[in-house]
Parts: structure tokens; sequence; C-alpha cells
């Protein structure tokens, strides 16, 4: 394969490729021998040179060989910080246009950017370091570049200081190095400062409000920019008053400390175990609010002594750190004994702030002591079973406070109840059984037992338990029959420690019956648990009215001598030595039933002895009565038989002889019954 040295021949309006060998042309003498592939090989170098040229033309800096002749000048400085405008004034020539963020490349390019403009004042949003180009017709088609710097904001903070102070902080770093020295406006005045760090200003009490600026100087001239930033209040409050209000001690050994100090403060807990040296605790706050709760979990306060105080500065660096008051932790002991409780605790180790004990059981005050070395309670006044819950109050000078967990017990007791001494039954009017107690006289716990009830019938046999009651000392017993027979009783009383006293003497209802046809009786056992006094029988009438009350003594038998009514109700009142209340029996119904005589014979002759044939009797209501003849046919008929038969039949004197008689009766009680028979009707 033949090979041809190649030249590249510039032209001002394209190029052409020759070949050369010798002095011919090589497309003169052979045109035909050029290959495909070479008119393919001429063709990639071409597109290559037009590449090269167009990339070397974006590379060009018309800026870079400075104008023999300035076409302009930049009013004012040519150095701001954003937003920065200039404005540019020409010095020869007319027609300029200007770039002012030219990058490089040729007039036409920038043209084709759109980048050119005959504006002659320009603000830059950004910062940055720019040049400005100016090109146009003043006779050479002259160019001229000027370089502008704008720079940011000095990068600053400010915040309130106690004390009525404000910090501001100049930060530095690379925008901020870009300055020579800076300008503080602190609202009341001005400060110059030549570097970055951190400036405090005070201001007077009239000033409650301020608004702080930082600008930058470049070339010995403030540039007059600063960020924006919102009025600081300033904080007039004093580091001294940052102090530990409580110190709470939980129950499982950590500790809550509430502090109060001025919003804005930085603080950090330091702590002392066991009277040892203030060591700080990693992390701090800085308080958003006046007051704030620090739990203290890397601490067992319920073994050993733990102090703490604040480590306290409000954030300002030139404000020097103050240490608050000390307060400690209180753990606190409460044992359950017989009857009683005890809580213990540890004496407060700070002899100088301390004041007084508040002790509280669950939640209300039991008292407390100014004593520092008193450091023991016992609480007598407690019912067994009851849960109870103590804590301990350590009130410190300035008002703060150290206050233990809240320990619970179950008060105890090792006493048994006493036998029931006093306790009475009745009977109730619908018959029920009532049986009424009271505490015993020791190991009682009136806020919670229980009474247990036994019954056994007629006073012999077993007494079997029939009721259990919480906290109550009657029972109500439905499940007798109470004008049958009477049921003896006994009583148990078991406290809130599960102690259950022996059970109570028997006693028993009265049952009031009739062992003959004239007496009422009733039963002497005691329905009290002391002997009975006296008695009293109670008289009510067909009506229930309190008819008469009989006072009987000590008898437990009574005769009622009544003729006029055929019902009487009775019942017994018992009455119990040493006014220990009264018990009631049953009612007992004593009834008589209806009298009634019927003569045999009868002789209606007028001489008004024995006229007329008629019944007598007493308690009777209603009455009816039937004649017959012997063959059983109605002769005559009467609705009240107690008037009688005048012996007529049909107004008619009878025939002397026999006839036959029905008499139907009603008592005064509405019980019927009827009475057959003969009589003699003689002249």
């Amino acid at each position: 394969m033949l090979t041809y040295p190649l030249e590249l021949i510039h032209c001002e309006h394209g190029c052409a490729v020759k070949t050369t060998v010798g002095k011919d042309t090589f497309f003169e003498r052979n045109e035909r021998r050029i290959t495909k592939s070479m008119r393919i090989y001429l063709l990639l170098a071409l597109l290559t040179l037009s590449f090269v040229r167009s990339y070397a033309q974006q590379l060009v800096d018309l800026c870079a060989t400075p104008a023999a002749q300035s076409g302009f000048t930049i009013v004012g400085p040519s150095v701001g910080c954003t937003p920065f405008e200039v404005k540019v004034e020409k010095t020869v020539g007319e027609n300029y246009t200007y770039v002012y963020d030219y990058k490089g490349g040729t007039i036409p390019q920038s043209i084709a950017r759109g980048d050119t403009t005959k504006a002659t004042t320009f603000k830059y949003a950004k910062p940055g370091t720019y040049k400005i180009l100016q090109y146009g017709s003043n006779g050479a088609g002259a160019i001229t570049c000027k370089t502008v710097e704008v720079l940011p904001p000095p990068n600053y903070t400010a915040k309130a200081c106690s004390n009525r102070k404000i910090q501001v902080t100049i930060a530095d770093d690379s925008t901020t190095k870009r300055y020579e020295s800076f300008t503080i406006d602190w609202g009341d005045g001005k400060e110059n400062v030549s570097k970055a760090g951190i400036y405090t200003h005070s201001y007077n009490s009239a000033t409650n409000v301020a608004t702080v600026f930082v600008t930058g100087s470049f070339g010995g001239q403030s540039l007059g920019c600063s960020i924006s930033v919102a009025p600081i209040v300033l904080n007039s409050t004093d580091l001294s008053t940052t102090s530990i209000r409580k110190v709470t001690l939980n129950n499982d050994g950590s500790v809550a400390v509430l502090i109060k100090a001025p919003v804005g403060t930085t603080t950090a807990v330091q702590v002392s175990q066991n009277n040892g040296t203030f060591t700080g605790l990693p992390g701090q706050i800085t308080l958003t609010r006046d007051t704030a709760t620090i739990t203290i979990k890397d601490v067992n306060a319920l073994k050993d002594t733990y102090c703490f105080r604040l480590n306290t500065n409000d954030g300002c660096a030139n404000n020097a750190a103050l240490t608050s008051n000390v307060v400690c932790a209180t753990p606190l002991e409460v044992k359950a004994e017989n009857r009683q409780n005890v809580a213990a605790w540890k004496e407060y180790p700070n002899a100088a702030d301390f004041q007084s004990y508040r002790i509280t059981r669950n939640l209300v005050s039991l008292g407390g002591a100014s004593v520092r070395t008193n450091t023991t309670q016992t609480d007598a006044n407690v019912t067994c079973g009851e849960q109870y819950c103590y804590q301990v109050t350590v009130r410190l000078a300035g008002g703060a406070e150290s206050v233990s967990p809240s320990v619970c017990v179950k008060a105890i007791s090792t006493e048994f109840p006493s036998v029931v001494q006093n306790a009475f039954v009745t009977v109730e009017d619908e018959g029920k059984i009532n049986i009424f107690a009271t505490p015993p006289a020791s190991g009682a716990t009136p806020a919670k037992f229980k009474t247990i009830f036994f019954r056994t019938e007629n006073g012999s046999g077993d007494f079997k338990e029939i009721a259990s009651l919480d906290n109550a000392l009657s029972y109500v017993d439905n499940a007798v029959n109470s004008n049958q027979q009477s049921y003896c009783y006994r009583i148990a009383y078991e406290n809130s420690c599960g102690n259950r006293s022996q059970p109570s003497e028997p006693l028993c209802s009265i049952y009031l019956s009739s062992k003959s046809g004239s007496t009422v009786d009733w039963t002497p056992e005691t329905p009290f648990l002391v002997p009975v006094n006296r008695y009293q029988l109670e008289i009510l009438d067909e009506q229930g009215n309190p008819y008469d009350q009989v006072p009987v003594g000590v008898n437990t038998s009574y005769s009622p001598n009544v003729s006029d009514q055929q019902l009487f109700r009775y019942r017994i009142l018992g009455f119990a030595q040493g006014g220990g209340g009264n018990s009631y029996s049953n009612y007992y119904v004593f009834k008589k039933n209806a009298l009634l005589f019927i003569p045999d014979a009868f002789s209606p002759n007028g001489d008004n002895v024995n006229d007329i044939f008629a019944p007598k009797g007493q308690f009777v209501d209603k009455s009816r009565m039937i004649v017959y003849n012997r063959w059983g046919q109605v002769l005559f008929e009467t609705s009240n038989a107690l008037e009688g038969w005048d012996g007529t039949i049909n107004g008619q004197p009878a025939v002397e002889g026999t006839y036959v008689f029905r008499i139907e009766i009603t008592d005064s009680l509405g019980a019927n019954f009827v009475k057959t028979g003969t009589v003699l009707l003689a002249r």
C-alpha cells in the first residue's frame, strides 16, 4: 500500500487538502488511483480539524490581554457584598456593549448566549468574582475588561445572655476571612473589630429589645451588608437565680431533679456520692422554659447518699458558670409491725439548709419534726390488712425540697378479737329472725371485718355456719319458721387480718305458743348474751291494734282473761339485764270458738215464757234457720236464726209435735258451721 504526506492548508474561507509527490500534484497525475478508503480518511481529518478550531474558539479569553486604552471605568467600588449593584461609564468611543459575567469565548458566542447588554448598571445576586467585558466601535473594535468581587454577608450569630447582655459570634470561616475587619452595630452604638471572634455588649435598663447587625470592611471601606436577624429580647435575669427546687427519689433508685432557671440557661447536673467530690454527669440541657426535670438514672440513691447541684451558664462564653444550691436525696423504709407501721429515713446530710421533715400517709399529712436527728415516725392508727403509703419531704432553705419515694405496706396484727359480748335476736313482723351484734371489746377493725353467724334449732345439735358478712354486724335469717319453734345462734368476729374470735354464747329467739287451751307459753332461753330481766305480754285485737300490755315478770306462761273477743294476737317482749336491748317473740293467735245454745223445746202459748224457738250465741256474725216437718217439708225459714220461730205456719198455730231444724252459722272470724237437730213444740 502506498503512503503519502499530507499538508493542511489554512485559509480564510475554508481548507483544501493536497498531496504532493515531487513537484506535481497527485490528483492531476493519477486521480483514479485514490481508493474509497482514502476518501473516508480524508473526511475524518476534515471533521477533526473543524472540532479543534471550534474548541479553540471557546477557550479564547478576550480579557487575557489588557487593552491598550481603557474604554470604561466602574463608578464606585469594585468590591461589594450581595446584592451588589455596579455602574460603568465609558471613557472613549461609541456604541459599546457589555457582558457583566464574562466567562470566556468569542464575542459571537456571548451574543449567541444572550450575555450582552447595552445597560450601564447591573446587580449581582450571588457572591463570586466576575469579569465585565466591554466591546464596540472606537475605530479599532476595542475590547476592555474589568474585575468585580462580590462577597457574601459576614457569617455571625447573636444571642441574649443573662444580665441584659447580647453575645455576637463572628464565625472564623472561609466567608468571613475574605473581609479585612468588621463593624458590630449593637443598636445603641457601634463597635469595630479586626477579626472573627466572640463579642459581648451590655444594655441599660431602658432597652428591652435590640437588633444587632454585623458588616464587613474591605479595602478600608465597609461594604454595608448584613444577614437578616430577628430582634432579640434581653434577658434581665441573673444566673444566680438558677437553683434546684426539688429532688425526688424514685422507687428504682433513680432521681428526678426539678430545676428552675432563666430561659436559655444551659445547665449540667453534678453529683456527689457519700459526701465525695462533686463530678459532672454527661450531657447538659438548655432551658426552653423556666423549669425542667432531669432524671438521673445511673445512680442507686436507695443505697448510698447522693447529693446534687447544678453547674450553670447562659451559653455565653464571656459569662462565668455558677454552681447552684445543693439538695440531697432522701431514702425511706417502712416496716409493718403488730398494729403499727414504722417509717425510718436517713438524717439529712446538710444541717445548714435543713428546716423540717413532713411525713404523709396516703397523701395526708401526719405532721413532722423540726429536729434533724428525729428520723422515725410510728403510725399506730392503722387497720390490719389495709395498705398505707408513706412519704417524707425534707423542707430546705429557700423553699427547696427533698422528697423520698412513696413506700407502701399492708398493716398486720397478731391480736385475735375478743368474744362478742353484746348481741340479741328478735322476730320481725314477717316472721324472719334478725340477729344484731356489736364489735368485740378488743381486736376489732372497724374499717374492714367479717361477722360469721351460726345456727342450730331448739338449742340442740351442732351449730352450723349460715352466713359470713363483710363489714356488717346484723343478719336477717329468712330460712326459718319462727311460728313453729325457737332458733339459737352464735356469732364470731374476724378482723381485717383474718384473725377470728371464738364464737359467742348461744342466744335464742323467743317462741310463743300455747300448751293448753287457756294459756300462752314461751321458751325460757335468753335472746341476749345476758339473762332476761323481765317479760311483757302484748295483746292486739282482731284488727292488729294494741289492746293491752301485761307485765309478767320472768314468768314464761300466762292465762288470758278475755270474754268479749273471739280472737286475740299475742307476743312476748323480753328485756335484757343492764338495758342491753329488747327482743320480740313470734305472734300467737289465741282464738275462741263461736258459742251457740239451742233449746230442745218451746211452748208458744202466749204466756211470754219460752214462746219462741231461738238459739242464743256468742261471736255469731250471720245465721240462717230452716224448720222441717217429719216428712222433710220446709215449714219455716229465716235469715236471722237468733230471731227464732214463733210456732206458726202461714199465720196459723202449728200442731204440737216434734220438728226438725237446720241452723247455719258464720262466726265473727268468718268461720262457717252447721247445727241440726229436733225441737218439741208443746202448748
